[in-house]
């Protein structure tokens, strides 16, 4: 039976990973996904036996299996066209570790990531202007 649908929980509260989901939401597909904020209530009702929810992408799918962390990772890119070669590669004895090593490294530095690359605007009018970028 092939998965056909994988929802990705993910720290909405973090910016980072705001920003991972959105690069993940415009990449073409090989397998439907739906991108759920884990403190969500919807999350929290759906999925209430997803464990770390919120400290750890977690990837589930239709079934109920769960991936968490450097694996939900590699399920992530799995589901993209783009990036299934990868998926297998990284998920090889040889590349594994390493895979594992950079996820943990990005999850662990996150906040200072999001802070050193998407800094918090110091007044109201810079929040403005930013809103104002976005737009156009």
């Amino acid at each position: 039976m092939s998965r056909t649908k994988l929802t990705v929980l993910y720290d909405e509260r973090c910016a980072f990973c705001r920003r991972c989901r959105d690069w993940l939401a415009d990449q073409p597909v090989l397998t439907e996904m739906e991108l759920l904020g884990a403190g969500t209530d919807d999350a929290r009702r759906r999925f209430p036996d997803a464990k770390r929810r919120g400290s750890e992408l977690v990837v589930i799918d239709e079934r109920g299996q769960m991936w968490v962390g450097p694996d939900a990772f590699v399920m992530c890119l799995w589901a993209t066209a783009r990036y299934r070669s990868w998926a297998y590669r990284l998920s090889q004895p040889g590349l594994a570790p390493m895979a594992e090593a950079f996820f943990q490294l990005l999850s662990k530095r996150r906040e200072r990531l999001s802070n050193w690359l998407w800094p918090a605007p110091e007044c109201d009018e810079c929040s403005d202007l930013d809103l104002d970028r976005k737009a156009s």
